[in-house]
């Protein structure tokens, strides 16, 4: 009887430990992408824009919000995630495709809400991709957002907003490949428009341990950089997963091949690009980095 109840108590320890070391894992859910996989749960919607919830177990962030808000609440609601919930907002970065959700989010969540930005959120950018240029930046008002509850916080400096949570701040170079999009623009104080050297580009890293993990709104600073400005930042030299948009799509070939190239020597355990990769970029990071790649889409989820 004595050893029976010795071998209960064990085993309801290490169920406890069991259940604590599964729960302390984050996860990682994409709410809005351009893709639906065939696989996914039914009504969901695509839209060019990006967003992604993650959930700490205690506290609840939601990275960009997509291009028009109905879609990001659509999908919430499918997948069953209360973004009432949500502790705070962080933005990746001003092109609309990734804060065009806010006005129809703040509204929908009727509370003072924290979010996370560079101090340079608010900067007019453009696209010069059609014969018109086209602005392409937050589409709302700093004061009528405020209006609805946001409570910007600027970020001057790489923040940690949880123990394995950190937010890039601006990304360094560290290669000679890596060249945001020329034809994505920004206005100058003298009125003038330059391409956009994209300070405001914040990625999101975790740190598991010794492994490092990325997730990325549309890595314009690049891919390579931000992975290793995050090794960097948290000490990691292993790479868990990489999730987000990669702009690949639009880089020039040069830079897709060595990217490509870059991720095989960095050798993450997990690859799943979407967004403004693009269809034959996601096709061939598939086929370059075989079983390490993950076709991904909305309602995917992922653990880190």
């Amino acid at each position: 009887m004595f050893y029976d109840r010795r071998n209960q108590v064990v085993n309801s320890i290490l169920s406890e430990v069991y259940v604590v070391l599964i729960n302390s894992s984050t996860k990682i859910t994409i709410l809005v992408d351009n893709i639906i996989l065939s696989s996914s749960p039914a009504n969901l919607l695509a839209e060019h824009g990006f967003s992604a919830l993650i959930e700490t177990g205690k506290e609840t962030f939601l990275y960009d919000t997509g291009s028009s808000g109905f879609t990001l609440l659509n999908n919430a609601h499918r997948l069953k995630k209360d973004l009432k919930k949500i502790d705070a907002i962080i933005l990746s970065h001003n092109h609309s495709d990734h804060t065009g959700g806010l006005l129809t989010l703040l509204d929908y969540l009727r509370k003072d809400i924290k979010i996370y930005a560079h101090h340079d959120i608010f900067k007019k950018t453009f696209s010069s991709k059609t014969k018109k240029t086209t602005f392409i930046g937050i589409p709302f008002a700093k004061e009528m957002l405020e209006s609805l509850g946001a409570n910007f916080v600027f970020l001057d400096s790489p923040t940690k907003i949880k123990e394995d949570i950190f937010l890039s701040y601006q990304i360094e170079t560290s290669n000679d490949f890596e060249i945001t999009d020329q034809k994505l623009l920004k206005l100058e104080k003298d009125a003038h428009l330059v391409p956009d050297t994209f300070e405001e580009d914040m990625s999101i890293y975790f740190k598991n341990s010794d492994l490092l993990s990325v997730l990325t709104g549309c890595a314009h600073k690049g891919v390579i950089n931000i992975i290793e400005q995050g090794k960097r930042s948290t000490g990691c030299n292993k790479l868990d997963a990489i999730i987000g948009g990669s702009h690949l799509g639009p880089a020039s070939k040069e830079q897709q091949d060595k990217t490509i190239e870059a991720l095989k020597t960095l050798n993450p355990e997990r690859v799943a690009f979407v967004h403004c990769t693009g269809l034959q970029m996601i096709s061939r990071c598939a086929s370059e980095l075989k079983e390490r790649f993950i076709f991904s889409g909305v309602g995917s989820s992922f653990e880190v």
